[in-house]
This record gives C-alpha cells, sequence and structure tokens, in this order.
C-alpha cells in the first residue's frame, strides 16, 4: 500500500474499532478514523488525505451508505469499501451490496485473514479478473519434498493456479516441488514450481510473510475441481 494512502475507518463499538485499528498498523497500515458516515464524507471532502479503501461497520443503514459512498466517490473515484462486524442475513448483505459494499470482514476473523483482506481491499480486487485468479486464505500444514529432502511449512492462501506458502525455508524460484497436504477431508499429493520465493533480504512481496509462491504443474481435473470447491466455499464468507 503506497505510504500517500490510508484506509478511512468509520468507529462504532470503541473496543472492535480499537482492536481493528491496533492490528491495521500492525500490517503497516495507517486508519483514519471516524465517528460516522457524515464526518467520513467530510473528510473525503477535506482532501486532507488521500484514500485507498474505506472499512464501515456492517449495521449502518445501507441507504446512508450508499448515498454517503456515492457522495466520497465523486471525490475519489475508485475507493473500494468493506463491511466489518457481525455476518448479516442475506436481507442485508443484499442491500449491503447494492449500496457499493462488497468485501466483508465478520467477527472472528484472525490477523492473517485480516492481511489477505486488507490486501485485496487497497488493491481494488472486489471479484478478480478470472475464476483461476482467485486466491483464498486457508491455514493448514503442507508437507514439501524438494531435491530428494523433505520439509514443512503452511499453506495461506489456495488458488486454482496455485499457492502460498509460508516457510523460512523457501526454496529458489523454479525449483519443482512435490507437495502432501489435506483440508476439508481432500487428500492433495500435487506438482508445482516456485514462481518467487519472500527472503529475508529480498523480500519480493512485502505485504506477505517469509515463504514462497508456488504454480501448480500438470493439476488433474479432479484435483481442479476439488480446490476450485474449496476456493468457492471460503470466498463465499469474504464478499459481502
Amino acid at each position: 500500500m503506497p505510504a500517500s494512502h490510508f484506509i478511512l475507518m468509520i468507529e462504532s463499538d470503541a473496543r472492535r474499532s480499537e482492536m481493528l485499528a491496533t492490528q491495521l498498523v500492525r500490517l503497516g497500515v495507517e486508519p483514519i478514523r471516524v465517528a460516522d458516515l457524515a464526518e467520513a464524507v467530510d473528510t473525503v471532502k477535506s482532501k486532507q488525505y488521500a484514500f485507498g479503501a474505506l472499512l464501515l461497520p456492517v449495521e449502518l443503514p445501507p441507504k446512508l451508505v450508499h448515498k454517503a459512498l456515492k457522495s466520497m466517490r465523486r471525490r475519489e473515484p475508485v475507493l473500494p469499501a468493506m463491511a466489518y462486524g457481525k455476518a448479516p442475513n442475506e436481507s442485508q448483505a443484499s442491500q449491503l451490496r447494492r449500496a457499493g459494499v462488497m468485501l466483508a470482514l465478520w467477527d472472528g476473523y484472525d490477523e492473517a485473514l485480516l492481511r489477505f483482506q486488507i490486501n485485496r481491499l487497497v488493491a481494488g480486487d472486489t471479484q478478480s479478473a478470472s475464476r483461476e485468479s482467485r486466491r483464498a486464505p486457508v491455514h493448514f500444514p503442507v508437507r514439501i519434498a524438494v531435491g530428494g529432502r523433505e520439509k514443512v511449512g503452511m499453506i495461506e492462501s489456495l488458488s486454482e493456479g496455485g499457492c502460498f506458502i509460508e516457510t523460512p525455508r523457501a526454496s529458489m524460484d523454479g525449483a519443482r516441488l512435490r507437495l502432501h497436504f489435506e483440508i476439508e477431508g481432500n487428500i492433495f499429493e500435487l506438482d508445482g514450481i516456485v514462481v518467487f520465493a519472500n527472503v529475508p533480504g529480498n523480500l519480493q512481496r512485502p505485504n506477505l510473510p517469509l515463504g514462497m509462491g508456488v504454480r501448480w504443474q500438470n493439476l488433474s481435473a479432479g484435483d481442479r475441481t476439488a480446490v476450485a470447491e474449496i476456493v468457492r466455499d471460503r470466498m463465499r464468507a469474504l464478499e459481502v
């Protein structure tokens, strides 16, 4: 996220807002905190900050959210919005979508999920360009066979195209891997190739932990379908 950009955050419950603001700062994001929609509109119109995104509590009236977003987007045409708080029912969610809010951060998230959603939010990634590019946040162990040796890591994101593995022992770009992991009753043994490594002194993706990005090789139709179903189910919970 560029240093010249900020996230505008509307507060509701003080304890929840304080916790979220603290977590954002730990992720290197600076929230500009306001009390309500009216103050949010005034802050955007003031041109004091260049805002990259908006965080708003889910309980705000959708009609007022729609009106406020329309006003703010006259000043910031690309201003993605994410609702946070208790997951709404389908009727409330539908109204929020019509108001222009697409991403969700429902109660019970952890810091890894927050990082994933904030990265999507500030990138404007409310809808991916292709199904294969949709990455879902996950957190499960993986055994990695490479060069006749085996090591372990944690898969932190998953897509039909590949995954990101968090590990302090990332392999070099171009390394061919055999991955063994289980998720939601599915057992996978997949081949992959390292396409980038996040290692100390060479952080290719500063918004990711240490580890490596892997692209699948020769993924079977059955495995692709199973991965796609997992991604689809995970992403549903991350969108309004």
